[in-house]
């Protein structure tokens, strides 16, 4: 397969059609205004910028790749999310009703044979998810359904959507963490020992589509990707570490601060009573910028904290990937606490003052 012609041609359609969707969001009003205290901008920026990356995406996808269950599977899933997202984008829409229908693209998904079916063990050999396998024939389409494998595989869709989401809080941050994460599945499907030429071109085409746009996001961004392009990236980087067996732990890892920073602000909104899904601005990214950083600074350190523990994902073997996702625990733990401190006791001195 053509992988440089896969990049290169998603990287120009979503070059070529953000500023077309910039202008179209300009003139009917679709922008992020700064009106909120944990809002980094000061001036308006368009909205919808994941709409060029999706087009791109899709484009080159359907131009290079032969059209089967799974991949129309993925591409009907990611463009329900896209939908939503423009529509929060435009609209605004609750955040269970955002969630229910993350559900719904996830299970399009599933159904078309996007699903986890047996993990890595680190110890040796694999781990079985297929407890209760019950198959069935719907209109000639042959579906299975596993309890356990099932759940997980939604579970790990959906959080991955909203990891990304989550992420989208400084100019260019969760659109190059997402390129990058893409990068490292490539070069992962395309080395010898798991050899899946479709998911090398898929993720080879999905980076060229999110650094395609990255130009016009990055500080000071031009336009934001908003819900449409976050949901889209994580629920598609979410399909591919799962589609044709690629490894979720290398997802995990190169994804991994913020798969804990997501974790660790829904856990701290759910210990103050409020939704895991209420914005606030206590993200890692945010207690960076806190802490002097510029958002160049940040962003580029974000890069740098995935794009080595995505080199880590890409040589490791399963035990070092998960040697490596403790010690990222541990430092982020650190880190997180630190800068919290830090900040705490930068208040307290005034306040005393």
């Amino acid at each position: 397969m053509n992988y440089l012609l896969g990049f290169g041609l998603a990287f120009a359609v979503s070059a070529v059609a953000t500023p077309l969707v910039r202008r179209y969001a300009l003139a009917h009003g679709v922008m992020d205004q700064p009106s909120e205290a944990r809002k980094i901008h000061k001036r308006p920026v368009a909205y919808l910028g994941g709409v060029a990356i999706f087009v791109g995406f899709a484009l080159a996808v359907l131009a290079l790749a032969p059209l089967n269950r799974q991949l129309a599977a993925l591409l009907v899933g990611c463009a329900i999310l896209v939908v939503v997202g423009i529509v929060d984008d435009k609209r605004g829409l609750s955040p269970w009703t955002k969630l229910a229908w993350q559900f719904v693209a996830a299970g399009v998904a599933l159904a078309g044979g996007i699903g986890i079916t047996s993990i890595t063990n680190p110890l040796g050999g694999t781990i079985d998810l297929s407890w209760g396998r019950t198959n069935f024939e719907l209109l000639g389409v042959h579906f299975h359904i596993m309890p356990i494998a099932n759940a997980l595989s939604l579970i790990w869709m959906v959080g991955l959507a909203n990891t990304v989401n989550f992420l989208d809080g400084l100019d260019g941050l969760a659109c190059g963490v997402s390129g990058i994460a893409a990068l490292v599945m490539f070069a992962v499907a395309v080395g010898p020992e798991v050899h899946q030429p479709a998911v090398a071109l898929l993720a080879i085409v999905l980076a060229g589509a999110a650094l395609g746009f990255l130009p016009y996001n990055f500080f000071p961004a031009r336009i934001f990707m908003g819900d449409s392009g976050a949901y889209f990236l994580g629920l598609v980087l979410a399909m591919l570490s799962i589609y044709s067996g690629a490894k979720i732990a290398t997802a995990a890892l190169v994804l991994g601060f913020p798969i804990i920073d997501a974790l660790w602000a829904a856990t701290r909104r759910l210990a103050r009573r409020t939704s895991p899904f209420r914005a606030d601005r206590q993200h890692f990214h945010h207690l960076l910028i806190d802490a002097g950083m510029s958002q160049r600074q940040a962003v580029l350190t974000l890069y740098a904290v995935a794009g080595v523990f995505g080199t880590v994902a890409v040589m490791a073997d399963s035990m070092a990937k998960l040697v490596a996702m403790g010690v990222l625990v541990a430092s982020m733990a650190a880190a997180i606490g630190g800068l919290i401190w830090r900040d705490w006791s930068r208040r307290r001195k005034v306040v005393v003052k």
